[in-house]
């Protein structure tokens, strides 16, 4: 019966947050079954492991994403965000090109824009609200349609820079404080692994964009979508990449730690920014950026803190002894153990945090090097944290004024079926390459 609450209770929360409620409510609702199912004592149980695995995210994020909101509010008024995709897009898109041509360049320069940002630390969340005004505008000059704009953003934000050797991403920080390893371990695994995610997006999606174009699907701009004018100051490409690659400096040849990175990224930005920024309220810029921060920090916490009651009951440590006693190569469990736990609490990240303390021990036991683990757990989170329930994904349809129905689809196919293949290529290098890790 343990078991069936613990079952019961995630689909609950599938269900609730599919049906707009609150994920808060549906994470409380989720707990509530499981704790019934599994005779558990009921405000004890809230006020303990739900209250816990809550507090376990804010701990290890929340300065992160507090000033990694901050500097994408920074990034968004300044222009310094369109400065970077309007050069790059200058560059590559030419008139008179193929549909092919286009969708690939389209896919392209949105992807390496999400490298240079998210590897800059700007979050990956956070970068799809700041981008998606720069998308619409690649979007609209190769006509692709838009229901594959949050397909496309989140290609450039939910996968390979969450998880590659260096990222200063929270999935990648993730491993880092569960395991006390390096950000950049298993650097070559890593960097096939994210060349793999690369081409499988780039080819899935440009077939699928193509069947769209051939049904008769064209890009057209909702009458609230906003619109970036090309008009208006802002900095200098080179000027604007300066902070990015400070903090990635920083952060990976440094070893500086992450929170201090962000903090002194963060306060770069609004001096080099300056010209453009002075003009504006930066009282309420920096205030909005950073309550803007909270919904994120809070629905990361609602969802793991089910997961914290479900991974106290005694039916999820028959679980899991099921899994990790399964005949097969650790790799594949500490691959399968992480995906899973990732899928519960929705998230690359919180899933880590859960799973890996529990498991680590005994895939090390099995013989597994600890950086090994800590690429495969990377890889691995990012393939089922984005089922349609997930609150990263909830939170961007009203932006987008779009229907589940309609953007899940091209979801699947960057966050979902191109992260499993990088996942695999990662297991693959590991398995035949060892030293590598």
């Amino acid at each position: 019966m343990g078991v069936v609450g613990c079952i019961l209770g995630f689909l609950v929360v599938i269900y609730l947050c599919y049906k707009d409620w609150s994920v808060y409510i549906a994470s409380i609702v989720g707990a509530a079954v499981v704790i019934a199912f599994n005779v558990l004592p009921f405000m004890d149980t809230l006020l303990g492991s739900y209250v816990n695995g809550m507090f376990v995210p804010i701990k290890s994020f929340f300065f992160l994403l507090l000033f990694g909101s901050i500097q994408s509010k920074i990034y968004s008024e300044s222009g310094a965000a369109f400065s970077i995709a309007d050069t790059i897009m200058s560059k590559l898109l030419r008139p008179g090109a193929s549909n092919t041509k286009k969708n690939v360049i389209a896919v392209a320069v949105i992807v390496a824009i999400g490298v240079i940002l998210c590897m800059g630390g700007i979050n990956a969340s956070v970068f799809i609200v700041l981008m998606y005004p720069v998308a619409l505008t690649i979007f609209e000059y190769c006509d692709i349609p838009k229901r594959f704009i949050l397909g496309v953003l989140a290609a450039a934000s939910y996968t390979f820079t969450l998880t590659m050797p260096g990222s200063p991403q929270v999935t990648n920080v993730a491993a880092m404080t569960a395991l006390g390893t390096a950000a950049d371990v298993a650097l070559v695994p890593g960097l096939v692994g994210a060349a793999v995610e690369v081409v499988v997006i780039i080819v899935l999606m440009n077939i699928y964009i193509n069947k769209a174009r051939a049904k008769g699907e064209h890009f057209e701009l909702h009458p609230l979508d906003p619109h970036y004018d090309k008009n208006t100051p802002r900095p200098n490409f080179w000027i604007a990449l300066i902070p990015l690659v400070a903090l990635f400096v920083a952060f990976n040849i440094l070893k500086i730690n992450i929170n201090i990175c962000v903090i002194g990224s963060t306060v770069l930005s609004i001096l080099l920014f300056w010209k453009q920024l002075k003009a504006k309220n930066l009282r309420e810029l920096i205030s909005t950026g950073a309550a803007d921060s909270i919904h994120m920090s809070l629905t990361v916490a609602a969802i793991c803190g089910f997961a914290g009651v479900v991974t106290n009951t005694e039916a999820f440590t028959t679980m899991l002894n099921a899994i990790t006693g399964i005949n097969m190569s650790p790799m594949l469990i500490c691959a399968v153990v992480v995906a899973v736990m990732c899928m519960l609490t929705g998230g690359s990240s919180t899933g880590q945090l859960i799973s890996l303390p529990l498991i680590a021990p005994k895939l090390l036991d099995l013989g597994l090097n600890v950086n090994a683990i800590h690429r495969i757990a990377c890889f691995a989170a990012t393939t089922l944290d984005s089922m349609p329930y997930s609150g990263a994904i909830l939170m961007l349809l009203p932006m987008c004024r779009m229907k589940l129905r309609e953007i899940y689809p091209p979801m699947f196919i960057t966050t979902v079926i191109a992260t499993t293949c990088g996942t695999i290529a990662v297991i693959v290098m590991c398995a035949l390459f060892p030293g590598l890790c």
